[in-house]
């Protein structure tokens, strides 16, 4: 027959344990008996330690909540700083790439302004006069700049020296080194002679290697030798041209050679106007 405990508990007596008969759970020798109820609660998990909070909690109590709590503000940290280095991230990249309307707009005009300027270089009358200006600046150059027109002798090496410094920046100095009876050497006279008339703004010069102190073997093997300098720059030397152009040769091979050395401009590249105008102040002197 259910008792007044069983029908307030809703379970038999036997599993529930009243503290009002804490006296009576006694045993003889003074021990209290423990409820199974009370080991039956006892988990597992308590009993051999805690472990790591994998999102859910399943401890209710006050140490629980706790350490619940420490781990959400833990994560919501981590997630801000994470959010914050993002944010940086992406303004760098916008500070690097990104342009303002205004900044394209300007950057849109100087475009459209260099392919203006682009269309009006290209256009045929643009180049034209660009040509006709250009042949204006070599005719005044080649009617009005130094000019030579014959072959200098170099007697010594102060003069030797004087004919290479002294002479302005934008003038070559072109100088044969020769000796007498040695093959090829009266060849090169002659033609540098008659290149110093067409070319009458390069300065021609001829020289024996004995009179600058040069050595004797040079004096042998070395000559016919074609130095070139420009600004007092030794820019081109020619030892013993004879190997490449015989012992017996024209101006014209002359010529070929030293234009393909870059020592002179072909005259054929100059416009005729030019030619025609150097030719007649030449006579005229």
């Amino acid at each position: 027959m259910a008792t007044l405990d069983d029908k307030l508990m809703g379970e038999k007596l036997h599993y529930y344990c009243s503290s009002s008969s804490e006296s009576e759970g006694e045993d003889e020798d003074g021990e209290k008996s423990q409820c199974p109820a009370d080991e039956a609660s006892v988990e597992p998990s308590a009993v051999s330690g805690s472990c790591q909070w994998d999102g859910t909690s399943c401890n209710t109590g006050p140490k629980g909540v706790i350490r619940d709590y420490q781990r959400f503000k833990q994560l919501e940290r981590e997630r801000r700083e994470e959010q914050k280095e993002e944010l940086a991230q992406l303004a760098k990249k916008f500070s690097i790439t990104c342009r303002t309307n205004a900044e394209d707009d300007k950057a849109k005009s100087e475009e459209e302004k260099l392919e203006d300027e682009l269309a009006q270089l290209m256009d045929e009358t643009c180049i034209q006069n660009f040509i006709q200006q250009r042949m204006q600046q070599m005719l005044q150059r080649e009617t009005t700049g130094m000019r030579f027109g014959s072959v200098r002798v170099i007697k010594d090496c102060n003069d030797f020296l004087t004919a290479v410094d002294g002479e302005d920046k934008s003038v070559s100095v072109i100088i044969l080194l020769h000796e007498p009876n040695i093959p090829g050497c009266l060849s090169a006279i002659k033609a540098l002679d008659s290149l110093s008339k067409h070319y009458v703004h390069l300065k021609f010069c001829t020289v024996r290697p004995s009179l600058i102190s040069m050595s004797a073997n040079f004096k042998v093997s070395g000559v016919p030798a074609l130095l070139a300098y420009k600004a007092g720059q030794l820019v081109c030397n020619l030892v013993r041209v004879t190997d490449e152009l015989g012992e017996e040769f024209e101006t014209c091979d002359l010529e070929s050679y030293l234009i393909e050395h870059g020592i002179l401009n072909d005259r054929k590249l100059v416009p005729c106007g030019i030619i025609q105008a150097a030719d007649e102040s030449s006579d005229e002197d």
